[in-house]
């Protein structure tokens, strides 16, 4: 079962309905094929690829220092700019379970990570290549990017090779 909590609207509310199982993914960072991480290879074995789109977003890299060193990521912000657009992949997720139980883990919002969550599972729309508006989940940045860097581009592959 998924354990990210879901923010809907901007509120702090849990629906876990919707979130449980998610049918559809969009990612835009390290779990893009590009950024060549494993866990976007398990994506991979347990989804395909609907398409590219892009959301209404600010993308940030994030940098920190952790147990392992230097770390750098990225994080999508939802933003109020029709301009501000981050891009990325639409997965179908064929068999949730592995899938979310891992990414919740891997982006710190299972159970044992402290709250507030760096990151949250939520609804957001996807604008895809051809215009259609799908509805997906993703994991959305939630702390504070006064220190991050902005991609002005809102594409991740542009500054993959200086993050893990």
């Amino acid at each position: 079962m998924v354990r990210c909590r879901l923010a809907i609207g901007g509120e702090s509310s849990v629906m876990r309905a919707m979130i449980d199982t998610p049918k559809y993914l969009f990612v835009y960072g390290t779990l893009l094929a590009e950024a060549q991480h494993p866990m976007g290879a398990l994506l991979r074995k347990h989804g395909h690829v609907v398409g590219r789109g892009h959301i209404q977003a600010r993308l940030y890299i994030i940098e920190e220092v952790d147990d392992q060193g230097p770390n750098s990521y990225p994080g999508a912000v939802p933003s109020p700019v029709a301009e501000d657009l981050v891009h990325g992949m639409v997965y179908e997720v064929t068999n949730p379970r592995p899938v979310f139980e891992a990414f919740d883990d891997f982006e710190a919002c299972a159970p044992g990570w402290p709250e507030p969550y760096e990151f949250l599972l939520r609804p957001i729309d996807v604008t895809m290549k051809d215009g259609a508006i799908l509805r997906a989940a993703s994991y959305l940045y939630t702390w504070d990017t006064s220190r991050a860097t902005l991609v002005a581009s809102g594409r991740f592959e542009q500054v993959a090779p200086h993050v893990r």
